[in-house]
């Protein structure tokens, strides 16, 4: 939004610390070695593209987003790739829920502001594509390609 872009970047002249950026995220690239927090209210349509170009492929210590409160309830269930994938890197929390009514024009959906806080990952680098591909294989219940029918219903005894 240029109009907005321009009435912030008026108010937020005097303050060097922070920078806008008025460009397509998904075409921009981070920078790899200062310090940074990105703060955005994202397209609905592309939460889950922008959400994983922000975390997988930045270095933001701490990322705000407006996002749907339903996308938010799906980045925290663990029971989808995308919310296994995200906690191995973030965690994530609600900060506050914004109404629709708080946006024009009004969507016919609730909004929330989160905050998604980088750690230490869960997963070392030489082991990403493996544990992306087991999670994927995993949460689309392809066990098949995960194990041997025998090695299957070993572990669901011991489940």
């Amino acid at each position: 939004d240029s109009h907005l872009f321009n009435l912030s970047s008026e108010k937020l002249k005097l303050n060097i610390r922070v920078t806008l950026i008025h460009q397509d995220i998904l075409q921009f690239q981070f920078p790899n070695k200062q310090r940074y927090k990105i703060v955005g209210n994202i397209p609905y349509h592309l939460s889950t593209q922008i959400i994983k170009k922000v975390v997988f492929e930045s270095h933001a210590s701490d990322i705000y987003l407006i996002v749907e409160e339903g996308f938010y309830k799906r980045t925290l269930d663990i029971h989808r790739t995308l919310g296994l994938l995200l906690h191995t890197q973030v965690s994530i929390q609600q900060l506050l829920k914004l109404p629709a009514e708080c946006f024009h024009p009004k969507p016919k959906v609730n909004s929330v502001l989160i905050k998604l806080t980088r750690h230490t990952t869960d997963v070392p680098d030489k082991y990403w594509k493996l544990y992306t591909y087991f999670v994927s294989k995993w949460v689309n219940r392809e066990y098949r390609q995960l194990f041997t029918k025998n090695q299957f219903h070993q572990a669901m005894k011991h489940a």
